[in-house]
């Protein structure tokens, strides 16, 4: 397993935003999973394999994180990071100011997700991928992505993190589960079906599916339980544009039943 050394050294070669696909290549290189860092005093957080845990101390004197907010200068920050004008204590203390609590690194989804001090998920980021060979998604890594929704409560964050991948858009088919991602240059990850056949309803029936959509909505019914609502009540699919943020419902005849913004 990795040790703090390891992680010392990584560490060291990093100067500016520049260089963090290459430390998020490095780390993983090494074992590493997850790892999450805390803004108020650099402390991190390490996961590997079968539950290993490697923490290290402050990294910096404390700073007070921001009890508000400020997402459009975080991004801000953040772009001006990545082009290599600012260093780790400068993003950091910035971080903090823009109510950024912790950020979360997931080495196996090649994501970085901001956090503030509720808990809640501000942005979620996808890491570029340097050695410019792997897809630029997996289904893999979205299947990973997904087994956090436990219901449709769950959804917009989901979506947040699929589109930090480079999910463009995606359909889901009702009848046995399977989806069609899509990405830059026409790239496409498919997750094969999921359980048997359902059987489709010829006729929608647009009242009882937007009730029920909505008790999903608030988490009153896992995702199972809203695909065999969603065949009763006469949908065969539904599209996600990333773009317009839009989720689409259409019946067999290929008819939009309704259209929904997905909340950001």
């Amino acid at each position: 397993m990795f040790t703090v050394e390891q992680i010392k050294e990584k560490l060291s070669q990093v100067r500016t935003g520049a260089d963090f696909p290459a430390l998020a290549k490095n780390l993983k290189n090494i074992g590493i999973t997850y790892y999450e860092t805390k803004m108020e005093d650099g402390r991190s957080t390490y996961h590997g394999e079968n539950g290993y845990e490697l923490s290290t101390g402050p990294g910096y004197e404390p700073i007070v994180v921001a009890d508000q907010v400020n997402i459009e200068q975080l991004k801000a920050d953040i772009a001006t990071h990545q082009q290599g004008k600012s260093d780790y204590f400068e993003i950091s203390r910035q971080s903090a100011n823009n109510g950024i609590e912790k950020w979360a690194v997931c080495l196996v989804s090649m994501t970085c997700t901001y956090v503030d001090k509720a808990g809640s998920k501000v942005w979620v980021e996808h890491i570029p991928d340097i050695s410019g060979q792997k897809p630029p998604f997996t289904a893999e890594q979205i299947k990973e992505i997904h087994g956090k929704v436990k219901s449709g409560a769950d959804f917009p964050s989901y979506i947040q993190e699929i589109k930090a991948l480079g999910v463009t858009h995606y359909e889901t088919y009702v009848s046995d589960g399977h989806i069609d991602y899509h990405g830059a240059n026409n790239y496409t990850a498919k997750v094969p079906r999921k359980y048997d056949l359902l059987t489709i309803a010829d006729t929608a029936k647009i009242d009882e599916f937007k009730a029920e959509l909505k008790a999903h909505q608030h988490g009153r019914t896992d995702f199972l339980t809203f695909i065999r609502m969603c065949a009763v009540f006469g949908i065969e699919k539904w599209e996600i544009c990333m773009e317009k943020m839009t989720c689409t419902y259409y019946d067999k005849m290929g008819n939009e039943i309704l259209v929904e913004q997905i909340p950001q």
